[in-house]
C-alpha cells in the first residue's frame, strides 16, 4: 500500500519552457476561477480562442481538466 501512494504522488516532468507566455497567462487567470469568456474578455480575445489555449496547455501538461491543469503548473513552479 505504501509503494501504491508513493507512486500516485510522483509526476510527470514538465517542460517550463514548453508553455508560451500567452498560455501561462491564461492559466494564471484559470488559477483565479476566471471562465473563458472572462478571460477571453480581460485579453481581448474569443472564449473559443481561449479553449484553444487551454486545449494546448492539457496537452503539455498532460492535464485532464482545468484543476489539473492548475495544479500540475504550481506543483511545477509555473504558477505561484
Amino acid at each position: 500500500m505504501d509503494e501504491l501512494f508513493r507512486t500516485s504522488r510522483r509526476l510527470s516532468p514538465i517542460d517550463i519552457d514548453s508553455l508560451s507566455h500567452r498560455e501561462v497567462q491564461i492559466l494564471t487567470l484559470v488559477a483565479e476561477g476566471k471562465t473563458n469568456k472572462q478571460i477571453g474578455a480581460h485579453l481581448y480575445l474569443s472564449a473559443a480562442t481561449i479553449h484553444s489555449h487551454l486545449k494546448n496547455v492539457f496537452r503539455k501538461l498532460d492535464a485532464n481538466d482545468r484543476a489539473h491543469a492548475v495544479a500540475k503548473a504550481f506543483r511545477a513552479g509555473v504558477l505561484q
